[in-house]
């Protein structure tokens, strides 16, 4: 079965939006920006679109490029002490020359609604909630289950590797460059991948009855037909995960 993440996705922002009627609750989600990479405007419009259908402000924070990593810090402090600013979000990837972790750090716990920083708050990331809310819904049990999870960056295959271990599954975590990975994806139950590389999963690679979650662009389309739960890059995880920013911005506020 494909997952429908755009169906789902609507579903959370309608039960946002009706307990922002109800509540008359006012929440301001600031956005932070460096340089003017377009893939990541793109990602922000979709977060400003969402909000604004669920009642929330924005406000979007427009950094030079070169900024330093100290002065960035600074500026980061300035933006979470703003009272209005209900929960604060950094769009990823930073330039090179940042400390991505140092920044994100600057981030206190009740305004950090990606729940990047080390001193984690009460929520799951949004790419783990988003993953979460895929297995609920189809009465998935975990526990015991067999997970590869391709990647281990700090958006998607960290935040999910420590999740699922405590579930109780067994996980394993692989890069592209990890050697036969094939010996791992074809035990796999759940095979969860944030690489960035195209075809790096292919059918051959997967046993019938998989459940696949592409969180990267990795897996090939064709996965789907042997895959017990399959989600496409295209309006799979992704619209699910934006619901889940706003969600947690709504339980940090709570």
């Amino acid at each position: 079965m494909i997952i429908d993440g755009k169906k789902i996705a609507e579903e959370i922002k309608n039960s946002l939006k009706k307990g922002f009627e109800a509540s008359g609750k006012k929440l301001k989600l600031a956005i932070v920006q460096i340089g003017e990479d377009p893939i990541s405007r793109k990602f922000i419009e979709r977060k400003i679109k969402f909000a604004e259908e669920i009642g929330v402000k924005t406000k979007v924070y427009n950094l030079p490029a070169d900024i330093t990593t100290n002065k960035l810090r600074k500026k980061m402090a300035e933006i979470c002490h703003i009272k209005e600013n209900s929960g604060v979000i950094i769009q990823l990837p930073l330039p090179q020359h940042i400390n991505t972790q140092y920044i994100l750090n600057s981030i206190p716990q009740k305004k950090d609604v990606d729940v990047l920083s080390e001193n984690r708050n009460k929520c799951l990331t949004p790419v783990v909630a988003a993953i979460k809310e895929i297995l609920d819904r189809n009465n998935i049990d975990i526990k015991n289950k067999n997970v590869v999870i391709l990647g281990a960056g700090i958006l998607v295959g960290k935040p999910a590797a420590i999740w699922f271990i405590n579930q109780g599954a067994t996980v394993s975590v692989l890069r592209s460059s990890t050697p036969n990975i094939l010996k791992y994806t074809k035990e796999a139950d759940i095979i969860v991948s944030g690489v960035g590389k195209p075809n790096l999963i292919i059918a051959d690679m997967v046993k019938d009855g998989v459940i696949a979650i592409d969180a990267g662009g990795d897996i090939d389309p064709k996965v789907a037909e042997k895959s017990s739960l399959f989600t496409s890059i295209l309006g799979g995880i992704g619209p699910i995960t934006v619901a889940m920013v706003f969600k947690n911005l709504v339980e940090l506020n709570k």
